[in-house]
């Protein structure tokens, strides 16, 4: 039987992840990057160092999957997003790994950006990449963008529509965590804070402009009471969760505005609880049809680009 690997390094985790041809989920092993205490992330010299001591030990984990098996194809995330200016030296590690592999064990590469592995995550449980366009919506920790996507030949041919004028929503989120003490990436701990909370809580109004949000202001002015000493860590919690989704509603107006029917929600962001049923409360109402990444597949991960190496070989599942 033939097993298709996926390998993603990101600014968050070192992944890697083995599909069988029916497409589920054989292996996924993953590692997150360790981020100083304090710290709101780390240098890209030190996310190549951490991937290429991390590498080797997931790759290894993978064995005993393939007792009886081999590696068909490999799928591989090479940059943050299809663009030839997009361009993070992290994905060099993951990038560098995957040509060797696929030199030595003679098997097709199969090369995607790390936005288009997001969306094929989600679209994996589905069992096929749909021909026709789709909304994309990406929440993570730099990005915060709404997208027309479209299959073709080398992925997903992506373009933004709206998004964020500054900060995005994972880097607000990380930023409050981080000032209340949580460690980095914040947002797990964030929300389990604001799980003990009152989410009736109303959040800040976010300023939004031709499909652009902003989360500067609302930052700033959290970043304000917490060092007054004024912030309660729990309320805190739960009003910048629901500031987010204010802002997040805003720019699901403007993708209603402009014929979204079908909605790809994907992004570590998109592991939260909270955003992800107002997510489904607002599709409800307004008749849009959303699909998200199975649990534990909003984060990083691998998923998808060993997905899109098992779709350019097989066509089918």
């Amino acid at each position: 039987m033939n097993l298709y690997l996926g390998i993603d390094t990101s600014c968050y985790t070192t992944s890697v992840c083995l599909l069988g041809e029916d497409g589920r989920v054989v292996r996924d092993e993953r590692r997150i990057l360790t981020v100083p205490s304090g710290g709101r992330g780390i240098s890209q010299s030190q996310m190549v160092y951490q991937h290429t001591r991390n590498l080797p030990e997931l790759i290894e984990r993978l064995r005993p999957a393939l007792e009886g098996s081999r590696i068909g194809a490999i799928g591989v995330t090479h940059q943050p997003r299809r663009r030839e200016d997009s361009y993070m030296p992290a994905f060099l590690a993951g990038w560098g790994c995957a040509r060797s592999l696929s030199a030595m064990l003679q098997v097709p590469l199969y090369c995607i950006s790390h936005q288009e592995n997001h969306l094929l995550a989600a679209l994996r449980p589905l069992g096929t990449v749909p021909a026709d366009p789709f909304t994309g919506l990406h929440l993570s920790g730099g990005t915060t963008d709404l997208l027309y996507a479209v299959a073709d030949e080398e992925g997903l041919s992506i373009s933004r529509i709206g998004g964020t004028s500054d900060i995005s929503a994972g880097q607000f989120i990380d930023r409050v965590g981080v000032a209340l003490g949580f460690p980095f990436p914040a947002g797990v701990h964030l929300d389990a804070m604001a799980r003990k909370g009152d989410m009736d809580i109303k959040g800040s109004r976010v300023f939004c402009r031709d499909g652009e949000i902003s989360y500067s202001g609302p930052e700033s002015q959290a970043q304000r009471q917490i060092a007054g000493g004024t912030a309660d860590s729990c309320a805190m919690s739960c009003w910048t969760l629901k500031t987010v989704w204010n802002g997040l509603q805003e720019l699901l107006d403007a993708g209603l505005a402009g014929g979204m029917d079908k909605l790809v929600a994907v992004g570590g962001v998109m592991s939260n609880g909270f955003l992800r049923s107002q997510l489904l409360r607002y599709a409800g109402r307004h008749h849009v049809r959303v699909i998200l990444a199975p649990d534990g597949y909003s984060a990083d991960n691998a998923s998808g680009a060993a997905f899109w190496a098992l779709w350019k070989e097989r066509g089918h599942l």
